[in-house]
């Protein structure tokens, strides 16, 4: 029986209701839903057949086991999927009060009558509605208006009221859809296996509305503040243009002041947010920021900090092992500001390990690529006094290691993060035995990677020292194309292994007395020994430490 107040009722078949819901849901390349949807609307609920086809489709995927195989067979959890305990966050709205009486029965969560005049304060993630056809173009134009700052609207309308634009309101309606890049698909007889049956054509409605940039009042003044600031220092200026140290620290400092305002603010408002002056909304109950100010701002420290590590000018001089052991004391910096003074303080505790960070860089890399050879010759002792040539003392041309470039996912080839960050290390390690003096950027070798990866290049991708080939059994083989950095490779790692002659570099051959001569010869031989001296291919501290100067404290 159709309520007296409801004449333009027309509930959403089963089918339909479920396509609408679902067109919502956002999902990645293999159907599977990419995040649990927030706060969802249906403002038009009648009996509710349209919201518990949300419910319907929600509880789908949050009851899901979060188990999910992927094209190539290899097994992820989700856990976006494994929430179901999570309560689906609906409100509905509807008009008629007898239907309302109806949905509060059935447990939905009524929270007003007539959406026309609704006045919402959640920001909701999705409006799904089908609205009286009489009034649809006024209740999509309500929806979108509501979501005007990001959102999801999925709507129901007669098609006549997108084909026929005979009034104002549906040629504004028209024209903002169009605008927004509306997808408007046509159905005929969806309401013909209904409980109450029309043959009326129908529009489906799909509009997703990008988050808007919110605009602060804070932000903008510390930005004009900044603007005037700068033109009044010109150096400063300039610094922060070519400089990203530099740069980071201006953000920093005008991220902590807006941090401090935005406290400022709240608390000025703090007898607003509770209805009286009753101390029962002290405490917990009270409605606060999440965290203490002097806690927000460790967090702040804490984001800079590690920001300051992936920086070209620090990141490319720090080993993997260096580079993680500063990831793992971003707790302990938290509680220095980000200030020249701090970071100058880090600069010259790196530099002061740098060296020793590289020598290990590279014993470490010379054992992986060697140890094919290890098993063989475990009981040669190779020291200075017991040389014995072998296939274990020298990194060759090529090399072969693990390395999986290609996604257990799509089996496409994809050589990002513990690829990338692999080669990166090789790289800058060899950059400190490199001669030339071009400075190190490492954004040439992830810019190559990312075109070896749209281009679907797997051999012989060219890096600054060597090319890269990567197989799908997980390997990767490197060629070496400067051989000069090759060699200076395996002289620094033999010297610290004690296999050359403590005056390896610093006498000349004919200087050498006859067992370091002997040991000079079994290694390389005369020419490429005096060829090392003239060219300063033997690594020396000097050569090694190579971190750019500190950033200027004004």
């Amino acid at each position: 029986m159709i309520p007296r107040d409801s004449v333009d009722y027309y509930p959403t078949p089963d089918s339909l209701a479920f396509d609408l819901a679902y067109s919502a849901l956002p999902s990645n390349e293999w159907g599977r839903v990419k995040r649990y949807p927030g706060p969802i609307l249906e403002p038009s609920a009648g009996s509710g057949s349209l919201a518990f086809a949300i419910e319907r489709v929600c509880d789908i995927h949050r009851n899901k086991s979060g188990n999910f195989v992927g094209p190539c067979g290899a097994t992820n959890k989700n856990p976006h999927l494994a929430q179901k305990d999570r309560p689906l966050d609906l409100d509905v709205i509807e008009i008629s009060s007898d239907f309302r009486a109806i949905l509060k029965d059935k447990g939905l969560r009524v929270v007003h009558d007539d959406f026309l005049s609704f006045r919402p304060i959640k920001k909701y993630w999705a409006i799904i509605m089908n609205p009286p056809f009489s009034q649809g173009a006024a209740h999509l134009l309500k929806a979108l208006d509501i979501q005007k700052d990001g959102g999801l609207v999925r709507c129901i309308l007669n098609a006549e009221t997108i084909r026929n634009p005979c009034t104002n309101e549906r040629r504004e309606l028209v024209s903002r859809l169009e605008k927004l890049g509306a997808k408007i698909t046509y159905k005929k007889d969806a309401f013909s296996d209904g409980l109450r049956r029309t043959n009326v054509e129908v529009a489906i409605v799909s509009v997703d509305i990008p988050e808007r940039e919110p605009v602060s009042r804070i932000r903008l003044d510390l930005k004009r503040e900044m603007t005037e600031r700068l033109s009044q220092n010109a150096e400063l200026a300039a610094l922060v243009s070519s400089d990203p140290i530099t740069a980071a620290i201006e953000r920093y400092n005008a991220a902590a002041e807006g941090l401090r305002r935005l406290y400022t603010e709240f608390d000025g408002i703090k007898s607003l947010l509770v209805p009286t002056d009753s101390k029962e909304f002290s405490g917990d109950s009270a409605v606060k920021l999440d965290k203490p100010y002097n806690e927000a701002i460790r967090v702040l420290r804490r984001m800079y900090w590690r920001t300051l590590f992936d920086l070209p000018a620090i990141r490319d001089n720090l080993t993997a092992s260096m580079f993680y052991e500063y990831q793992t004391r971003l707790d302990e910096l938290a509680d220095y500001d980000f200030t020249p003074y701090n970071i100058l303080t880090i600069r010259e505790e790196i530099s002061k390990n740098i060296l020793s960070g590289i020598e290990s860089e590279i014993i470490k890399l010379f054992d992986d690529w060697t140890n094919l050879h290890y098993s063989e010759y475990s009981k040669n002792i190779h020291y200075f006094n017991g040389w014995c040539t072998n296939e274990a003392y020298k990194v060759g041309k090529r090399v072969i290691f693990n390395c999986d470039a290609y996604s257990r996912w799509s089996c496409r080839f994809d050589p990002e993060y513990t690829v990338r960050d692999t080669l990166e290390n090789i790289e800058m390690v060899l950059f400190h035995l490199d001669t030339n003096g071009v400075p190190y950027d490492s954004t040439k070798l992830r810019d190559t990677l990312k075109a070896a990866a749209a281009a679907g290049q797997t051999t012989k991708i060219q890096l600054r020292y060597f090319t890269a080939t990567f197989y799908k059994k997980g390997t990767c083989h490197i060629e070496f194309t400067n051989e000069d950095v090759l060699k200076s490779f395996n002289l620094l790692a033999c010297q610290r292994k004690g296999w050359l002659p403590p005056t390896y570099g610093k006498k000349r051959y004919h200087d050498m007395s006859a067992a370091e001569r002997q040991v000079v010869d079994d290694y390389e031989g005369e020419a490429s020994y005096n060829d090392s001296m003239a060219r300063g291919l033997i690594p020396t501290n000097a050569t090694l430490l190579r971190l750019p100067a500190a950033p200027s404290q004004s």
